[in-house]
């Protein structure tokens, strides 16, 4: 025979019941939280990446300003590891740096040498045109550093951020000298520099 008294009072007794709701609650809450946790590390990693290629970018760009001999390939090396060093985030990070000037009777940039790592090319009179709009307003026959850096960054964790690649873009006049020249090799005369 079935009690109805004794089972609404059980039922009653375990709706009030406390015992065992903190294992719940933990069950409930630990994925949540280690998801929140991962993801905010995620993000975190994802900005200091960011951030290190754009201050990477700026030290270059200043460094190479403040040049005052023709830069050579053993230089660009130079640069090229002190930017590896730099960014912990990419082991392979790619730059171009070009000298220009501006012609201000045809309204151009001019582009007086380029030299680039990795997948940019060499950047000729038609592509500093192209990003014409991104470059200062110049005087005639000023001239000027542009320096451009990729660098790409792979989350630690699949949280949908997915690949990014960070590029910077940035213009410097030269520091110490009118004009930044280069020359292939040291030990070339610098007559035979392009400026």
């Amino acid at each position: 025979m079935i009690h109805i008294p004794r089972i609404r009072t059980a039922v009653a007794g375990f709706r009030k019941s406390e015992n065992g709701s903190a294992s719940v609650e933990l069950l409930l809450m630990v994925p949540l939280l280690s998801f929140i946790t991962f993801s905010m590390v995620t993000f975190f990693a994802a900005f200091r990446a960011e951030t290190d290629a754009t201050r990477a970018a700026t030290v270059l760009t200043d460094m190479v300003s403040r040049e005052d001999t023709p830069v050579t390939p053993e230089f660009l090396a130079g640069v090229e590891g002190l930017m590896k060093t730099l960014i912990r985030s990419d082991p392979d990070p790619e730059f171009r740096l070009t000298a220009f000037t501006y012609d201000a009777d045809d309204k151009s940039y001019l582009v007086s040498w380029s030299k680039d790592t990795g997948k940019y090319g060499s950047m000729d009179n038609t592509d500093i045109n192209d990003v014409s709009d991104r470059l200062p307003i110049l005087k005639d026959g000023q001239r000027a550093i542009l320096m451009e850096t990729s660098v790409n960054y792979e989350p630690m964790l699949d949280i949908g951020l997915g690949t990014r690649t960070f590029e910077n873009f940035n213009v410097s006049a030269p520091r110490f000298v009118a004009q930044l020249c280069y020359m292939e090799s040291a030990s070339a005369d610098v007559e035979t520099a392009r400026c």
